[in-house]
């Protein structure tokens, strides 16, 4: 991790490879993240944003050339810009990418998501989706022709299994798995039709969205993928949304997301997906994030990282909602 004085001296050397006209007049840190710490970063003009690694690279969710990549694919006025990369950590004494800034507020309380915010971010989503992929993994090398709820979940749980097993081996979260697979089982037919993909944000939360004079934008691409379009509509949140992270949305106005969506939508995706398709491939998405989140905070909450007060709220409805939505079908019977 560079600090600040740290991080000023090399600015002061590297200003024009960063984009900047001239060395830079404000450093200011923005926020940390499990993988980044994003610096502001600007002089009279010119403004950028520096994000510095804060895990070995090789522990990244995606290789930094991939998420660079990604941005120099983004449709205009959707994320921000790609200013410059350096995996080798020579510029700035860590590896860092350097992107535009993006400008707005970040809007968890649900009155702030009025109809018409929710159909520009869904318009966003349509433009972001506009490209058809014909196969969907890593944006380097998409290999495969379909996709799995069931897959994907019991691959994220995987690595908490490999990583984190005193994570998964709380009582409560073992109690909520059988719920999960059985959700997700169920509706596993809906994703197998799935042919059409498209570059997906992949962590599509309230939190991740930066609206500015009632335009939305998204940021932090490290989980972009080619993947199920309805993805990006099952994070924002819903039912199960986790505070300060997403919002708490009614179904009417996730139908509305989900509407809005399909009606900016590219005619081949249009003529192959129906509201009820988006629905419940969103839903499932929704249920799979809630759960593999959640652990998220278990973890956070177990080392002491944890934001005391909210990172409890989280996991409790995390763990309610969850028996709501995915009751075990086992304690049913």
């Amino acid at each position: 991790m560079i600090d600040e004085t740290a991080l000023r001296a090399a600015l002061d050397r590297e200003w024009a490879w960063c984009g900047l006209p001239r060395a830079p007049e404000w450093v200011s840190l923005l926020g940390e993240g499990e993988s980044y710490a994003a610096w502001h970063v600007a002089t009279r003009g010119a403004d950028v944003v520096v994000r510095v690694v804060r895990r070995p690279t090789e522990d990244l969710p995606r290789a930094m050339r991939d998420e660079f990549t990604v941005l120099q694919l983004l449709p205009d006025g959707v994320g921000p810009e790609p200013v410059a990369l350096d995996e080798s950590g020579d510029r700035l004494g860590m590896p860092a990418m350097v992107v535009g800034l993006v400008p707005g507020e970040v809007l968890t309380d649900a009155d702030d998501w009025d109809d018409e915010l929710l159909t520009r971010l869904a318009q966003a989503i349509a433009r972001l989706h506009d490209r058809a992929y014909p196969r969907c993994g890593p944006v380097g090398d998409p290999q495969r022709s379909t996709v799995s709820i069931v897959g994907a979940f019991e691959a994220g749980l995987g690595w908490w299994l490999e990583h984190q097993p005193q994570v998964v081996a709380d009582p409560d979260v073992l109690s909520l798995l059988p719920g999960v697979r059985a959700y997700l089982a169920e509706r596993e037919p809906w994703f197998e039709p799935v042919r059409r993909f498209a570059l997906v944000h992949g962590d599509l939360v309230a939190a991740n969205v930066l609206v500015e004079h009632g335009e939305p934008r998204l940021v932090d691409w490290e989980w972009a993928e080619i993947d199920d379009p309805a993805r990006d509509l099952g994070y924002l949140g819903g039912r199960l949304a986790s505070e300060g992270v997403q919002v708490r949305l009614g179904r009417g106005r996730v139908e509305q997301l989900v509407r809005a969506y399909l009606d900016a939508a590219p005619a081949d995706l249009r003529a192959t997906e129906t509201v009820e398709s988006l629905l419940a491939r969103r839903d499932a998405w929704e249920v799979c994030e809630s759960l593999l989140g959640s652990l998220h905070d278990r973890r956070l909450l177990a080392e002491g990282r944890h934001e005391p007060g909210l990172t409890e709220r989280r996991i409790a409805a995390a763990t309610s909602g969850l028996r709501e939505v995915a009751p075990d079908p086992g304690a049913l019977a």
